[in-house]
Parts: structure tokens; C-alpha cells; sequence
């Protein structure tokens, strides 16, 4: 066992780490979420109430068991939704500008590009491309970006 000793400025940090991290890790899951995270949050969420923030958890039994859970607060805080919005918007902007450089350069240079050029060379195109992308999302996020005919008709 690892004993920690925590200032309740800490704690309260710790508390509010630990619920992004859980929302980041099984916010998106319905049934196979990540079991050690969650057990993890009820463990440091049991502490709460002894750290002076009885506020920050609610209790209920399964089974003659007590379980922990964060309290409505952290959903309810805004810096705690400003840095998950921030992660989000972020991931996004990574993710489109990646798969967008991609396609770019396939266009550019065909479909076999990655396989008729050095990797460095290749890498470095789409980084570059990416790059541009990157700084576009940044600018004006995904204003000026235009999906073309899905095939409708």
C-alpha cells in the first residue's frame, strides 16, 4: 500500500483529475468500459467525504456494498466542461487535419504514394499539408470547411 498525504487544495485537484480522466477513458462506453478506472475513481471518490468534501460524491449500495460516485458538481463545473471542450475541440482538429493532409496527398500524388516514396518524404508531406489544416481549425474551427455530394440525389 502507498500512503500519499494531500493538502486540501491537492485533494480537491485530485478529485476533479480523476473525474476527467475517467470521463475521458469511459464517457464514451456503454457496456465494456474500463473497470480499473472506474474502481479507482470510487476508491479516491470514498475519501472524499474524510478530505472535506462531502459535497463531491454520492453514496449508494450494491449489494450491501457502498459505492462512491462523483457528485453532480463536476458536471455542473465549468472550468472541469472548458477543459474537457478544449480536449475535444483539440482531438478533432488533430484528427480531421491528419486524415485530410492524407487524402490531399493521395490526390496529389496517387493513390500508391505512401508506397512510391521514402517515408520521411511521404511524412513529411502530409505533416505539412496537416500542418495548414491545423492552423485553419484553429483560426475559424470547422467554418470553412464544405462536405461534398454524399450521393444524393
Amino acid at each position: 500500500m502507498i500512503g500519499l498525504a494531500f493538502s486540501p487544495e491537492q485533494f480537491k485537484v485530485l478529485l476533479r483529475m480523476i473525474y476527467i480522466a475517467n470521463t475521458v477513458a469511459n464517457g464514451h462506453r456503454d457496456a465494456n468500459y474500463l473497470k480499473e478506472y472506474d474502481e479507482l475513481e470510487q476508491y479516491i471518490f470514498s475519501r472524499a467525504k474524510d478530505a472535506g468534501f462531502p459535497a463531491a460524491t454520492w453514496r449508494h449500495k450494491i449489494a450491501e456494498e457502498e459505492h462512491h460516485h462523483p457528485s453532480r458538481i463536476f458536471e455542473d463545473d465549468v472550468e472541469i466542461a472548458n477543459i474537457l471542450d478544449e480536449y475535444d475541440a483539440h482531438i478533432a482538429f488533430a484528427f480531421f487535419a491528419e486524415r485530410l493532409a492524407e487524402r490531399d496527398v493521395e490526390r496529389k500524388y496517387g493513390a500508391n504514394a505512401k508506397e512510391g516514396m521514402p517515408a520521411q518524404d511521404h511524412e513529411e508531406l502530409v505533416e505539412e499539408v496537416a500542418a495548414a489544416y491545423r492552423k485553419e481549425f484553429e483560426d475559424h474551427g470547422f467554418a470553412n470547411i464544405t462536405v461534398g455530394d454524399m450521393g444524393a440525389s
